[in-house]
C-alpha cells in the first residue's frame, strides 16, 4: 500500500543462485516498473516502460533504464527475500518507513553491448532502451574499486554526455544529462519512480 492509500500490486522474484531480486510492479499511469539488484555486483537497474500519451498524438511506448551502485546493506537479501516470498506471497504490505527520496543526475549513457562489464543483467533487461540507458560516473568509479574489476573495462561500455545543465528525462536526447527520482518506502522495495 503506497502513500496515497492505493494497493500496488508487486511481482519480487528471488534468484539465490545468481544472488538477484527483480520487483515488478505497474504504476496507476500505466507506467511499468522494473528494479533489478545484482547482489554479486551491486548493480541496481531501474527500466521504466511509459506508455505514449495519445493526446500528444504517441502511439508507442518509451522505455528507459537507470544503472547505480547500491549499498548490500540498504536490501534485503536474495535468499531472505525467497524466504519471505514464499511465507506470505500475496500479504499487503506498508511500509515499515519513509526513507525519502534520492535525486540522480545521470551524467552518461551505457552501450548495451558492452555493459556486462557493468552487470551481465543488463542486456536482457535493458535490450529496449538501447539509447536511454543512463549511468553516473561516480558510480562507474565506484565500481572500479571492487574486486576484478577495472575503470577502463567500465569505460568502454559508457559515454559521458557533454557538459551541460541536466534536464527532464522524457525530454532529453541520447546526449543529455537528466535527472531522475526515486521515492525509497521500505528496504527492500521502493513505491514511486518518476523523471523529472
Amino acid at each position: 500500500m503506497v502513500q496515497g492509500g492505493e494497493v500496488v500490486q508487486e511481482t519480487i522474484t528471488s534468484n539465490i543462485n545468481d544472488d538477484l531480486i527483480i520487483l515488478e510492479f505497474q504504476k496507476t499511469d500505466g507506467t511499468l516498473i522494473t528494479q533489478l539488484l545484482d547482489f554479486r555486483n551491486e548493480v541496481q537497474v531501474m527500466k521504466a516502460l511509459v506508455l505514449g500519451e495519445e493526446e500528444r498524438g504517441q502511439s508507442q511506448y518509451q522505455v528507459m533504464c537507470f544503472i547505480t551502485k547500491f549499498q548490500k546493506s540498504d536490501f534485503i537479501s536474495s535468499d531472505a527475500m525467497a524466504k519471505l516470498r514464499q511465507k506470505n506471497p500475496s500479504t499487503i504490505r506498508q511500509p515499515e518507513e519513509d526513507r525519502g527520496r534520492e535525486n540522480y543526475t545521470m551524467t552518461g549513457w551505457v552501450e548495451i553491448e558492452r555493459s556486462t562489464s557493468i552487470s551481465r543483467h543488463i542486456p536482457a533487461l535493458c535490450s529496449e532502451a538501447n539509447n536511454s540507458t543512463y549511468v553516473r560516473d561516480v558510480d562507474l568509479k565506484a565500481w572500479s574499486e571492487l574486486p576484478g574489476s577495472s575503470i577502463s573495462s567500465l569505460e568502454l561500455a559508457t559515454h559521458s554526455f557533454p557538459p551541460t545543465s541536466p534536464s527532464r528525462c522524457t525530454d532529453v536526447s541520447l546526449y543529455g544529462p537528466c535527472m531522475c527520482t526515486t521515492l525509497y518506502l521500505t528496504k527492500w522495495a521502493f513505491n514511486q519512480f518518476y523523471c523529472q
